[in-house]
């Protein structure tokens, strides 16, 4: 009994010191020298340096693994018509409170910070009458850190149309607008979005009504579990052939590293085939629906009108996230269901099926 009992005295002493000197950082035994003291002291700022450094690269590449909805979701104008935020896919944590040990508490909270850029290239190939587009889109994202959940995103896109020799569509149409998003959590499981973003749709040539248009989306989200979301609401479009459409589906996990998300109109399934500790690799497969309208002026008559471009997507592509937030995307798809429209009705037309290909890049 007596051996019982000093070995539990010496266990809870043992366990005292063991906790003093991980709180207070303080001296191993009382007759370490002053000279000791500072030596752990400099060995335990190092330690708490080397945390600072690679800390952030663990919590950042969980949010950056799990932001799958970068791409064009519904087309070239509404480029984040149904994105998932982070904050509800991220696998650990997902709705815990910022700790209230942070080292830099006393910074200056700017103004404005940067979120992130896109920049992107895609190809549709086409020739005589089969319509080829070849797009590049570029956009940034400025989150302002004091009002909490609140972003602006310039955005800027150029086609270059080949073809087709039937109608006079302008050699060029571009994609301008400002989207002002709002994400709310409401509590741990319920948290809301809102996006409005006016713009330009146009030739330049014809800047009229015809080529204004309010894009934007009324999302909810709802957190069933840590293998399961729920998405519902609206995304509005203003397009000449679809105006409005539902934005409703739930994504589930099957594991840490694959994720199906039965989300219209853009359905997908991803899953991961690399991890390392500087990037990982994803392959997936999705639908899309494509396409935009435009104001143009049209051919030699020098009428206005507008066109609108549609399609459907089938797409594969291999997504590789870096630690220090940078995303790569190389995608390839046929697309069918292709269809060029007028406001007048003179030169609609069906387009033959064509290939994809298409490369992001998020920074």
């Amino acid at each position: 009994m007596l051996y019982q009992s000093r070995q539990a005295v010496f266990l809870v002493v043992a366990l005292c010191a063991f906790s003093m000197g991980s709180a207070d950082g303080t001296a191993w035994a009382q007759g370490s020298s002053v000279q000791s003291r500072s030596k752990l002291v400099a060995d335990r700022s190092q330690t708490l340096q080397h945390q600072t450094i690679f800390m952030p690269r663990d919590v950042e590449i969980e949010q950056v693994s799990q932001s799958p909805q970068v791409p064009n979701v519904l087309d070239a104008e509404s480029r984040e018509a149904l994105g998932i935020p982070p904050q509800l896919l991220e696998d650990d944590q997902v709705w815990a409170d910022p700790d209230d040990d942070c080292v830099d508490c006393d910074a200056i909270v700017p103004l404005i910070s940067h979120k992130q850029g896109d920049a992107g290239v895609t190809w549709l190939p086409g020739t005589d009458n089969d319509l080829g587009i070849f797009s590049i889109n570029l956009s940034e994202t400025i989150d302002f850190p004091r009002f909490e959940g609140f972003s602006v995103t310039p955005y800027f896109g150029v086609h270059y149309l080949d073809g087709p020799v039937q109608t006079d569509l302008p050699a060029r149409v571009y994609d301008t607008s400002v989207a002002f998003r709002w994400f709310k959590k409401h509590n741990e499981k319920w948290s809301y979005e809102l996006e409005v973003a006016p713009g330009v749709y146009s030739d330049f040539k014809n800047v009229t009504s015809d080529s204004l248009r309010i894009t934007g989306r009324g999302l909810a989200y709802y957190v069933h579990s840590r293998s399961k979301q729920f998405v519902m609401g609206v995304v509005y479009l203003d397009r000449e052939n679809i105006k409005m459409l539902p934005a409703a589906g739930m994504i589930m996990w099957f594991s840490e590293g694959s994720r199906l998300e039965l989300i219209f109109p853009k359905p997908k399934f991803t899953y991961r085939i690399e991890k390392t500790d500087t990037l990982e690799r994803w392959a997936y497969v999705a639908g899309e629906f494509g396409g935009g309208s435009w104001g143009i002026r049209r051919g030699p008559s020098g009428i206005d009108d507008i066109a609108t471009y549609s399609d459907l997507r089938l797409i594969g592509g291999l997504e590789t996230k870096h630690t220090g937030g940078m995303i790569s995307k190389f995608e390839v798809g046929f697309v069918f269901d292709r269809k060029l429209e007028y406001k007048s009705d003179i030169g609609n037309y069906d387009i033959s099926p064509t290939g994809m290909v298409r490369y992001q890049l998020t920074f």
